[in-house]
Parts: C-alpha cells; sequence; structure tokens
C-alpha cells in the first residue's frame, strides 16, 4: 500500500517544503526592504551634502556681498564729509565735484546693500533647505533602524515558528509511515479503502453510501485517532494528559469517563468529516452563523459543491443535485442524551438555513429510544430541516474504541 496515499503524507512533505520556501521568501522581502530603505537613506545624506555645498557657497557670497557694502558705506561717509567741507568752501567746482562723489557713492551703496538683502534671504533659504535635508535623513536613518529591528523580529518569529512547525511536520510524518508498517495486512486494506473513496462520476450518493463509510471499522476509526494524535497538538496533549491520569491508581474510571465525554465527541466529528468530505469541492468547520433573536450557533460542516447528486433518504428535502452544498451536525451519544438534545439540534439546524439540505448524523443510539420518542425525534428534526441519520456507530463502540487508543498510548509511554 501506499502510505502517503493514505495519510496524505505527502501533503506534509510538500507543507514541509512550502514552509521552508515561506522562510525563504521572508528574508529575501525583508533584505529587499532593507535595501529600499538603504537607498532612500543615501539619497537623502546625499541631499544633504548638497544642501550643506550650497549653504557654504551662500554663507561666503554673503560675506563678499557684506564686505563690498561696507566698502561702499564707507565710501559713501566719505563722499558726504568731502562735500560737506566742499560747501563750507563755496567753491562751485569743488561742491560739483564733491556732490558727483556722493552721488556716485549713494547709487554704489545701494547696490551693494541690495546685493547683501538678497544674499542674506538665499542663505536663510538654504538653511531652511539644510534644515529640512537633515531632518529627513534622521527620519530616513530612524525608519530605517526600525525597519531592521522589526525584520530581525519578524525573522526570529518566523523562523522559530517555521522550525517548531516543520519538526512536528516531520514527527507526524515519521510517527505515521511508522504505524502504518505496523498494521496487519487486513487493517490496512481497510483504512486504504476509506481514505481513497471517491464517489463514483455520474452516480447519485446514497443513503447506503453514506451508511458503508460512517460504518466504519474499529481499524479506521484508530487511524483517525492515529492522525489526530500525531498532526494535531492540541489533541495530543489531551491525550497524554490522559495517559498521565491513567498511571495514577485507582483513576480508571474517572480518565474512562474524560474520554467518553471529550475524545468521543471529537472523533465523531472528525469520522464525519472524512466520510462526507470526499463528495465535495470545499468543508467549512465550525463555522459561526447568526439567527434572527440575535444568538449565534456553529455549524459542524458545511460541505460545498458536491461532485455528484447526493441523497440523505426518501421525501422532500432529502437530496441535492450536483455543485450543491450540505450542512451537518453530528451528535454523539446514548439514547438518553440524544433526546435529551432534541431543542438544542432544532436550533442548530437553523444555521443551515441557507445549505440545500442538511441533516443531523447521530450515534446508532437513536434506535434504542421507545419507539414514540424516535419518532417525535426525528418528526421534529426533520422539521427543523435537519432530518436525522442514525448512522455512526453506536456510542458504547466508539467508547471502547476511544478508550482502547488512550490506554494503548499509556502503555507506549510507560515501557
Amino acid at each position: 500500500m501506499d502510505n502517503a496515499k493514505v495519510f496524505e503524507l505527502g501533503a506534509l512533505l510538500n507543507t514541509i517544503r512550502s514552509l521552508n520556501s515561506i522562510n525563504t521568501e521572508t528574508e529575501k522581502h525583508c533584505k529587499d526592504g532593507i535595501r529600499e530603505a538603504d537607498t532612500v537613506l543615501q539619497q537623502t545624506q546625499e541631499e544633504l551634502h548638497i544642501s550643506e555645498g550650497l549653504l557654504n557657497a551662500a554663507r561666503a557670497d554673503e560675506e563678499i556681498k557684506l564686505a563690498k557694502q561696507l566698502e561702499a558705506d564707507a565710501r559713501m561717509a566719505k563722499a558726504v564729509a568731502e562735500e560737506a567741507a566742499a560747501i563750507a568752501s563755496g567753491n562751485p567746482v569743488a561742491i560739483a565735484a564733491a556732490s558727483a562723489e556722493a552721488a556716485s557713492a549713494g547709487v554704489e551703496l545701494a547696490q551693494a546693500t541690495e546685493e547683501y538683502q538678497h544674499a542674506v534671504q538665499h542663505r536663510e533659504r538654504l538653511e531652511h533647505r539644510y534644515d529640512l535635508a537633515q531632518r529627513c535623513v534622521n527620519i530616513a536613518q530612524e525608519m530605517r533602524d526600525t525597519l531592521q529591528l522589526r525584520f530581525n523580529y519578524s525573522q526570529a518569529i518566523v523562523a522559530e515558528t517555521i522550525g517548531l512547525g516543520n519538526v512536528r511536520l516531520q514527527q507526524a510524518y515519521d510517527d505515521l509511515s511508522r504505524y502504518l508498517s505496523r498494521l496487519l495486512p487486513a487493517v490496512r486494506a481497510e483504512v486504504e479503502s476509506f481514505y481513497s473513496y471517491e464517489p463514483e462520476k455520474n452516480k447519485p450518493v446514497t443513503p447506503k453510501d453514506i451508511h458503508d463509510r460512517l460504518n466504519a471499522s474499529s481499524g479506521v476509526v484508530n487511524a483517525i485517532l492515529e492522525y489526530l494524535y500525531c498532526t494535531d497538538i492540541k489533541f495530543r496533549g489531551s491525550v497524554d494528559r490522559l495517559c498521565q491520569q491513567l498511571h495514577i491508581p485507582g483513576n480508571e474510571v474517572s480518565v474512562e469517563t474524560k474520554i467518553k465525554k471529550n475524545i468521543v465527541g471529537r472523533l465523531s466529528e472528525e469520522l464525519v468529516i472524512r466520510c462526507f468530505a470526499p463528495m465535495g469541492g470545499r468543508v467549512e468547520t465550525q463555522g459561526r452563523y447568526y439567527l434572527e433573536d440575535g444568538s449565534y450557533t456553529k455549524a459542524d460542516m458545511i460541505l460545498y459543491d458536491l461532485k455528484e447528486p447526493l441523497i440523505l433518504g426518501r421525501g422532500l428535502g432529502m437530496g441535492s443535485s450536483k455543485g450543491g452544498n450540505l450542512g451537518i451536525e453530528v451528535k454523539s451519544g446514548y439514547k438518553e442524551y440524544l433526546f435529551a438534545q432534541l431543542s438544542h439540534m432544532e436550533k442548530q439546524a437553523k444555521g443551515h438555513s441557507k445549505c440545500d439540505i442538511s441533516c443531523t448524523v447521530c450515534t446508532r443510539d437513536i434506535t434504542d429510544l421507545p419507539p414514540e420518542k424516535e419518532e417525535l425525534l426525528r418528526t421534529k428534526l426533520k422539521e427543523a430541516g435537519a432530518p436525522m441519520l442514525g448512522m455512526l456507530p453506536y456510542k458504547v463502540q466508539l467508547d471502547e474504541d476511544c478508550i482502547n487508543f488512550v490506554k494503548e498510548k499509556a502503555e507506549d509511554k510507560n515501557v
């Protein structure tokens, strides 16, 4: 048997490769981002260098213009003094010459003053440019440093997460491969048949098809539990804690009660998911749907894009065409529990109101109810739009399978 085909082990290896690719791409994107930040920083530094050069040139020009203004101011002062002396002498020729010099000095002073003022304004504008350039450098540097810190942190988190993920995926691959290699040929054949199922093309899926898949053997049930144990860290943790508690003397009954309550419910949901998943294109689990009164309910499973027409049973509302969708609730329990859950299941059925068809898959314990109670339960759920399908194994069988699984794990850990 091809082990990879049974548990889709190839998908685990592909996921490991994909995670490594994500890590490489993340590192590349981080480096690209730093390079872009370095480019921006370099551009701002170049602008600062240019602004500094222009400012220094403007300051030098201002000094030159100031010197010319002072020189013109001194000439003007001298010309005014000479003009006053000429006027005092009463010499017309001297007065004319002095007045001409004063006028020329005045023109020169005015021009020098104007040029100096322009130089001052130019220097002030370049100082503002320089200040802005300096601020840009500071911002670019700060952004680059922050980006580097965040990238370093993010890369470390990504690398750590992917590293842990790869270790878990590789461990799951190895554990599942070893598990499959230990199975007896007959059990391996049952598991392979269950996992390789595909609905027959151009032929409706019948209630018998569904019944046969939900009527899983202990070997298939154990394989599902093993897969969950190897791939779901929370499930593995729950099982390991139960194993530890089993080692405490006198604790067996208490642990078995916890197994029946917690592990069996999860197994039932997973069995239903794996039963129906090959019949559609996409599976949604535990979706939240709000009801008209403002409350909400969660749908255990909605199967979209049915590959072939699907028939749940006889009567209206018991079938869907190809491409339709199916809403499913799962209930595992003894007969008393199933009957007590009637009102809750009626509410859950409302979460399937937009599905083409829906049903409530339960353990066969429903058939142990008195006929009138069984009829009431089936009638109410059918009226609610989610007719009962008592096709899961009996609760006692599921309990036994789960208890045996946990005890085997406990024994393995005690070796």
